[in-house]
């Protein structure tokens, strides 16, 4: 079950050879049509790319893996929960608010800069805190 290239691109010619005759009959700019099969084509050339490597065939594609539910995070209680290591939990229930906010969005996927605008602190400041708990826990 292979990909067959000649096959679709006829098609996809057949396709477009009757778009542009529409274009053409409603007296679209010929560069616009010309930017369009340049645009189809790209596209064609990519869905190509991808059927060409796709092959449902292949052991691989029927074995399952166990898939890992993520916890979904609404607030930094969540997060501290799912804490096993004793000491660890501890020392971010004593840990500074800022840094346990900080904690959290950076889990929830934000990156420095986008946590320094949401909290209004300097990014150097994020990072002297961050560097401030390793240290801490490192000890």
């Amino acid at each position: 079950m292979s990909y067959d290239y000649k096959k679709e691109y006829n098609l996809w010619k057949q396709w477009k050879d009757n778009e542009e005759k529409i274009l053409r009959k409603h007296n679209v700019d010929e560069k616009i049509i010309s930017d369009l099969r340049k645009f189809d084509m790209a596209q064609f050339n990519a869905e190509r790319s991808f059927k060409r490597h796709q092959n449902v065939t292949k052991d691989i594609f029927f074995i399952t893996q166990p898939v890992y539910d993520k916890i979904e995070i609404k607030n930094i209680e969540n997060i501290l929960d799912q804490i096993e290591n004793e000491s660890l939990y501890e020392y971010l229930k004593r840990v500074d608010p800022m840094i346990l906010k900080i904690i959290e969005l950076k889990i929830i996927g934000y990156n420095i800069n986008e946590i320094s605008q949401m909290l209004d602190i300097s990014v150097r400041s994020i990072y002297r805190k961050i560097k401030k708990v390793k240290n801490s826990l490192k000890k």
